[in-house]
């Protein structure tokens, strides 16, 4: 059996997965990313994925990566290495890690420049949102689970 750790991990894999776009379908992971569980951890990785697939894809993606910089303590050399690479524009959402966001604390200019387009992430936060209640909503999900909060600092 897989521990509750290998779980997380999977998770994290795909929100890495999403943000460089190489994520597989909602549908064929779900099982996989609840299988401790965790249904609303789940469903958060599962409505940012749909959401991906559903409208803006760089916008859903230069969310997770905003989301992603700032976990952990701040690290200001990771911090002038990414901000340096992006403003020459050396790196790409597809080339970007959990361990080169981690600690960053990336600027909404800095995501921007990522995705090559300003966008309201309110509004992408909100369209995610939305996806996570309906998902945990689904009978074979979540049975009606409470919302957690998602986030967006500016």
């Amino acid at each position: 059996m897989l521990e509750h750790n290998s779980i997380e991990a999977a998770r994290l894999v795909y929100g890495e997965r999403i943000i460089r776009c190489t994520n597989q379908d909602p549908s064929l992971v779900q099982g996989l990313l609840s299988l401790d569980g965790q249904i609303d951890r789940a469903a958060l990785w599962l409505a940012c994925a749909q959401a991906k697939h559903q409208g803006e894809p760089d916008h859903v993606r230069g969310l997770l990566a905003y989301l992603f910089s700032r976990v952990g303590p701040p690290n200001a050399e990771r911090r002038a290495w990414l901000v340096g690479q992006i403003e020459r524009r050396q790196i790409g959402l597809r080339d970007l890690t959990q361990e080169m966001l981690v600690g960053t604390y990336l600027e909404w200019t800095d995501i921007f420049r990522l995705t090559g387009c300003q966008f309201n992430p309110s509004r992408v936060r909100e369209r995610v949102r939305r996806l996570y209640e309906q998902i945990l909503s689904e009978p074979e999900l979540g049975g009606g689970r409470a919302l957690e909060s998602i986030s967006v600092a500016r």
